[in-house]
């Protein structure tokens, strides 16, 4: 029998995982978006390790960091179209389905053809790489925008490291299925079950917003608008016309219509002007990314050591069963990365924000990563580069991404959603856009280089440099985002 101290203990870690601190309708609310995150890391996960195993294998590990530098030109048409689909219909719910039925439909057109063609062609490697690749940005940050939208300052701080929690449960059990490439169908059987799960997310996105909605709000928090009546007003910009109406001559409907169009052209990427004129969103576009440069770099040498242990062919000949052993093996990184994220988020991610605030939270990666970088620089193995890789994943998914997170709630609705987008998406591939182009210059893999591709002083030196300047932006952001807490404002 436990002491009477510790049972207390245990019951509160107990209740606050269970978010019994909050409403009982925003407890079920926050559970349909737990399941749907729970989906999102895990089928992200899931269907990663294959995708790059597929590109090396069809395309070569070579084009790795070419295909990395198009990825924002493949981007913005995508995210333009994201931002254009929330100007006009103005509904989480609506935003989030037609997003998932979209990929839904490419990737069971791509399970498809990988059923024809017994050996996945080039062309549809890199049709797979870009879906992916788009995918594990764009539904992250739709989600979590949709979240931040409709939760309160102290509701996150009490639901989020839970929610982090349940995503590494759902990354957890994508990464182990994925460790079974070979007994559930191999690719095309990760296409399928992707696919499926990308209707499920939509549906647990729905009524998650539905019961949100019905919850009441908490007292204290800055005014939002009211979900059930977003989903039931008029666009922004149809408003305006009919209010024009009343006062001026009725304009053709052509004018009309094309007077619409302009404006939610216009608010499609109004998400950058809110970036570049706010000087704390522009904080958080910075430390939402700034720890792809480095990563990309890390994560270009892990494939690249990973195919040198399982190579392709070996004399010019075939050696089966080493692209399996390849996504297994990056299954198996991604296991550790779950593990340690949930154990970090659960342990330590609220008593760190409760103790230091965001200030504690968000430096703890650009020093982890600058460390990370020079044991790579001095000690350049297989080893020591897939333990670090896993280190600053944990630190990336239970504790800046969170945090990250935590700054949207003190932003209007605007913000989450326009400049959010913008800002996490775009970004993202900016910075993984630098990194490739390190790597595409200076550590690329080539035959004129082997053994010792990798070029550690350059490296070393730009990325400790880099995370220096990320570190005194963090801190920066962590102080202000303090003050608008205290004085109870939000960035508008």
């Amino acid at each position: 029998m436990l002491p009477a101290e510790q049972q207390q203990q245990q019951a509160s870690w107990v209740d606050r995982q269970l978010l019994r601190e909050l409403p009982d309708a925003w407890r079920i609310a926050y559970l349909f978006f737990a399941l749907a995150l729970m989906l999102v890391l895990g089928t992200g996960l899931m269907i990663n390790p294959a995708t790059i195993s597929t590109f090396v294998d069809s395309v070569g590990v070579d084009q790795q960091p070419i295909a990395q530098t198009y990825l924002p030109l493949v981007l913005f048409p995508i995210l333009f179209v994201y931002n254009f689909l929330w100007a006009a219909l103005r509904s989480p719910q609506l935003l989030v389905l037609i997003v998932c039925i979209t990929y839904a439909i490419v990737y069971a057109a791509i399970a498809f053809q990988s059923m024809v063609h017994s050996h996945v062609p080039a062309w549809l490697a890199w049709i797979l790489f870009y879906t992916t690749n788009t995918k594990s940005v764009l539904f992250p940050v739709m989600l979590w925008s949709v979240m931040n939208d409709l939760s309160s300052t102290q509701y996150s701080k009490v639901a989020y490291p839970a929610l982090v929690f349940a995503g590494q449960i759902g990354g957890l059990a994508g990464s182990l299925y994925a460790t079974f490439v070979h007994k559930v169908g191999g690719t095309t059987g990760l296409l399928i079950v992707q696919a499926a799960a990308l209707l499920v997310i939509a549906g647990l996105v729905w009524w998650a917003c539905v019961l949100a909605a019905r919850a009441p709000a908490e007292a204290g928090e800055p005014e939002h608008e009211p979900l059930a009546e977003a989903l039931t007003t008029l666009p922004v910009a149809e408003q305006g016309i009919e209010g024009e109406g009343a006062a001026a001559p009725r304009q053709n409907c052509c004018a009309r219509g094309c007077k619409a169009m302009a404006l939610k052209l216009w608010e499609s990427v109004e998400g950058i002007a809110l970036i570049l004129s706010r000087p704390f969103v522009a904080g958080i576009f910075w430390v939402a990314c700034a720890h792809l440069v480095p990563r990309v770099i890390l994560d270009y040498q892990g494939t690249a050591l990973t195919n040198e242990r399982w190579p392709k062919k070996i004399d010019g000949h075939l050696i089966p069963g080493n692209k399996d052993r390849q996504t297994a093996f990056f299954a198996w990184c991604n296991v550790a990365n779950t593990i340690g994220t949930g154990l970090l988020s659960v342990l330590g991610l609220r008593s760190l924000i409760e103790r230091g605030g965001l200030i504690v939270t968000l430096m703890a990666l650009p020093i982890a990563m600058a460390i990370s970088v020079l044991l790579v620089c001095f000690y350049h193995s297989f080893w020591v580069v897939q333990a670090v890789l896993v280190v600053v994943n944990v630190i990336q998914y239970a504790l800046n991404g969170p945090s990250r997170e935590m700054l949207y709630v003190r932003t209007s609705k605007s913000i989450k959603y326009k400049a959010k987008s913008w800002s996490d998406m775009y970004g993202n591939f900016l910075q993984k856009t630098l990194g490739a182009l390190i790597n595409l210059h200076i550590n690329r893999e080539e035959d004129s280089c082997k053994p010792h591709c990798f070029q550690p002083a350059f490296t070393g030196i730009f990325s400790v440099g880099w995370c220096a300047v990320w570190a005194i932006v963090a801190g920066l952001l962590g102080a202000k985002h303090a003050q608008l807490v205290r004085k109870n404002e939000v960035v508008s």
